[in-house]
């Protein structure tokens, strides 16, 4: 009873599973009717299979292959059916943040004429980091001019600086007046009586002038010119020392106008920056987990990872248990009364754990790998039927002196969505044969993104 209740519970946390995993990856390929579009980009790093396309910024679709054609790539993407795609739509490859993940956004255009399926979409290419530390290092150069003008409109090199020259010319507006003074009171000599009226006023206004501009007296408007013509003067030194501070390379701003390593650094640091974010773009995971029956060892459940760092290359690490692990021949000799006896017991552990850990390198649509097949050496050869979504594997493993090693033929295929179901033929040239029926869920990069946002 306890065993049943056991299988009951697994049996529910299985469904759940598959409900939650169906209800998250719904946008990139569940529900709803699709039409296939393709197109041509230069550089498609950071994007790959089922990365969402967005409309509108919501998603729209997902990408459903990317291959290589002469020097460019071809994608192949799927966009549902309700929305209308027109001839002059454009397509741009965009990130969230600047080391977000990347997606594809469409533009739809305002023609009337509709894209049949298959039918390429222009592509637009987005601006790269290598742009940003372009314009960075532009706009330093005409902040650096800048403040060179600044410069020589204060303090122009080889003349007087403007303000020493204004004073300069007011003093000799002063001397002139005084010769104009004296020259009309030459010419006034002879006509007192004429002018004595204007000579009154003339001496009101002298009266008026002095007290002006006596520069003792702080209600004149002289004290008032010289206390600006003071704060002039030292915003002026103010200024004028700023500018030697940032041409001698003071400060953070000097530094960065006068010395070209921390402009080199920079680019240095933008650019180590750059190819670690490539490189992290770049690597690809793949999450399987299979769950069955074996006709020898009962129950069994495998569960293994792949992680791609390039699209030829991948690691493979995997665990599998199993209620009956395999046979172990032990030989007891017995004597009795001096005749000696050979017997054989074969035996086997229970829910016993084997490892995988491989190295493979992918060619077209075939996987070579090698390493610990359930823990112990072996070779593994998988092909890719890419159009039904299938694969066949051949391995070879657990070699014996006696009997060869175990060679297991086997077959993946994708039922729907992230469902996929197994079944493998083991020991296919021994005697004893044994087969297994698996199913299970395969989740990659853009699934476990998914799932990790539902629970976080």
């Amino acid at each position: 009873m306890n065993e049943f209740k056991v299988g009951l519970l697994a049996i529910a946390t299985i469904v759940a599973v598959v409900i939650m995993s169906l209800k998250i990856t719904s946008n990139q390929s569940g529900f709803g009717q699709y039409v296939t579009y393709r197109t041509i980009v230069k550089d498609a790093s950071g994007i790959f299979p089922k990365t969402p396309i967005k409309v509108a910024g919501i998603n729209a679709g997902r990408i459903a292959s990317i291959e290589l054609q002469g020097n460019t790539a071809l994608i192949t993407f799927e966009i549902l059916k309700q929305i209308d795609v027109t001839k002059n739509s454009k397509l741009r490859i965009k990130s969230v943040g600047f080391l977000g993940d990347k997606y594809l956004e469409i533009y739809i255009g305002d023609s009337t004429e509709l894209l049949h399926k298959f039918d390429f979409i222009d592509s637009e290419e987005a601006a790269g980091i290598e742009n940003l530390i372009k314009d960075t290092s532009e706009v330093l150069g005409d902040v650096k001019q800048i403040v060179h003008s600044l410069k020589d409109s204060f303090s122009p090199p080889g003349e007087a600086p403007p303000l020493k020259q204004i004073l300069s010319d007011m003093k000799e507006l002063v001397a002139n007046t005084k010769e104009v003074t004296a020259s009309l009171k030459r010419a006034t000599t002879g006509n007192e009586e004429k002018i004595n009226s204007l000579v009154d006023n003339l001496q009101a206004f002298t009266e008026d002038l002095a007290y002006q501009v006596d520069k003792n007296n702080g209600d004149s408007a002289m004290a008032d010119i010289k206390q600006v013509l003071a704060n002039t003067k030292q915003l002026t030194n103010d200024i004028q020392g700023m500018v030697a501070d940032i041409k001698k390379g003071k400060g953070t701003i000097g530094k960065m106008l006068v010395e070209d390593e921390i402009a080199d650094q920079v680019k240095d640091t933008l650019s180590s920056v750059q190819k670690l974010v490539g490189k992290a773009d770049a690597i690809r995971t793949e999450l399987t987990i299979f769950s069955g029956v074996s006709s020898v060892s009962g129950g069994q459940t495998d569960v293994s990872l792949r992680i791609f760092p390039a699209p030829e290359r991948f690691y493979h690490l995997g665990v599998s248990t199993a209620e009956i692990g395999p046979d172990k021949e032990q030989s007891i000799a017995t004597t009795v009364n001096g005749n000696t006896t050979n017997q054989t017991i074969v035996t086997n552990d229970k829910n016993t754990l084997r490892f995988n850990a491989q190295i493979g390198r992918r060619i077209n649509d075939f996987d070579f790998r090698g390493g610990l097949i359930e823990s112990t050496g072996g070779l593994g050869i998988d092909y890719h039927l890419q159009n039904l979504n299938t694969i066949f594997s051949l391995e070879a493993f657990d070699y014996k002196k006696d009997k060869g090693a175990n060679v297991r033929f086997g077959a993946e295929a994708q039922l729907w969505n992230v469902i996929f179901g197994k079944a493998t033929l083991n020991d296919s040239f021994r005697s004893k044969r044994s087969g297994t029926v698996a199913a299970g869920l395969r989740f990659n990069d853009e699934d476990l993104k998914g799932l990790l946002g539902f629970f976080l």
